[in-house]
């Protein structure tokens, strides 16, 4: 909902100044016709994605060793009561305040469950079928919630659209909150060594032992690719178009689509992965994303912008399942919910910053093409990283 809060605070005219100012950089002026500089508004957005990325780490630390139950509950008041508060703000910073607490709570609604799936389908039938299902509900909240928040902010305004979604996040995590099982009694670490007594005296993946693998880099270094190249697509995407000739409103439905598309995605890498690996499932998504921007830099009609966008949100669907996949895969699972919440947090807060850096470099250049070239680059890349990278050994 933040996109669309600054969305509204955001200069009617876009220009050259105004591109920058929606990725948070500008040496522009700004304009009367603003609420608030979209400087700050855009700071609020990353204010949370901190927020986020702290949440993540600490509560898939605490689902690693307890119960995901209060962990949930304490997420879904911290998540619940900071968005509500936002439509009490009276300055900036409480609204950078607000944002935080909200992020806070929201980082539990990642690591937590996806750790918790995977410990009670580990080594299943259909594990990676039930990993799908549990990531596709962010894809469905996307397709669900963003012309809900619409709907919400043109009928009753932003302020009792915070009060509204602050209500609704109450509500719903602490309703999965009572019905979500508490994981095993033992995370079925002893799985990944082999069986028997001898089992017990082997060694685990802790996450120190796992940071200090190339194989844990690699995850995480293309976990940030990933989640680099769609924040740019959030704030770049719609303005590219418009270079492009393609009208505002059609590239603003494109990309509202975005996130809907990947739900088959995200769907379908659970039925690849039961026959291939998780890891090339990832190198396939990689690739995929890559022709996506090699295709984009062409662009020149609506259909190519539509089909861009099912592409590539079939590929990141695709990316979501087996980034985590793979972290299960090559280190079991006895602290996955830290180092899901450790790639991810690195993801989101290099990831906050890159339409920024965007910003910036269309400013010197006067083209996205530089950006986009060097996007799919480092996607492809990943990919190549992906393909190569080997499970690691038993820890010492």
């Amino acid at each position: 909902m933040i996109w669309r809060f600054k969305s509204l605070t955001t200069p009617k005219k876009y220009n050259k100044q105004t591109r920058i100012l929606s990725g948070g950089y500008s040496r522009g002026r700004q304009t009367k016709r603003s609420i608030h500089p979209p400087f700050v508004t855009s700071s609020g957005y990353t204010v949370f994605l901190i927020g986020y990325s702290i949440s993540a780490i600490t509560t898939g630390r605490l689902a690693d060793r307890y119960s995901p139950r209060p962990i949930l509950f304490a997420s879904a008041l911290l998540a619940g009561i900071g968005t509500s508060l936002c439509s009490q703000i009276q300055s900036i910073n409480q609204l950078r305040f607000f944002l935080f607490v909200a992020g806070l709570g929201a980082g539990a609604t990642f690591s937590v469950p996806t750790s918790v799936v995977q410990r009670w389908f580990y080594r299943r039938p259909h594990a990676a079928l039930a990993l799908a299902i549990v990531v596709t509900g962010v894809g469905i909240g996307a397709l669900v919630f963003a012309p809900l928040i619409n709907y919400l902010i043109f009928s009753y305004g932003w302020r009792n659209t915070y009060l509204i979604s602050g209500i609704l996040y109450l509500l719903i995590i602490l309703g999965s909150s009572l019905v979500i099982k508490p994981r095993p009694l033992r995370p079925q670490e002893n799985l990944d060594q082999g069986t028997g007594s001898s089992a017990k005296t082997m060694p685990l993946w802790t996450t120190a032992k796992a940071l200090k693998v190339p194989s844990f880099l690699g995850v995480a270094f293309i976990t940030v690719t990933a989640i680099l190249a769609f924040q740019v697509l959030l704030v770049h995407l719609v303005p590219y178009a418009k270079d492009a000739g393609i009208s505002p409103s059609v590239s603003a439905a494109a990309l509202g689509l975005l996130g809907g598309i990947s739900v088959p995605g995200r769907i379908f890498s659970g039925f690849v992965a039961q026959r291939i690996r998780w890891q090339m499932v990832l190198a396939l998504s990689y690739f995929g994303m890559a022709l996506g921007f090699l295709w984009i830099l062409f662009l020149q009609k609506a259909w190519m912008l539509y089909f861009f966008v099912s592409l590539y949100g079939i590929c990141h669907g695709l990316r979501v399942s087996a980034g985590l996949g793979i972290l299960g895969e090559f280190f079991g699972m006895h602290s996955l919910g830290e180092l899901a919440g450790i790639v991810i947090a690195a993801g989101m807060i290099i990831g906050a910053f890159a339409p920024y850096i965007v910003g910036f470099v269309f400013d010197a250049v006067g083209s996205y093409s530089f950006v986009l070239i060097a996007v799919m680059l480092l996607l492809l890349s990943s990919g190549i990283a992906a393909c190569i990278m080997k499970k690691p050994t038993t820890p010492e």
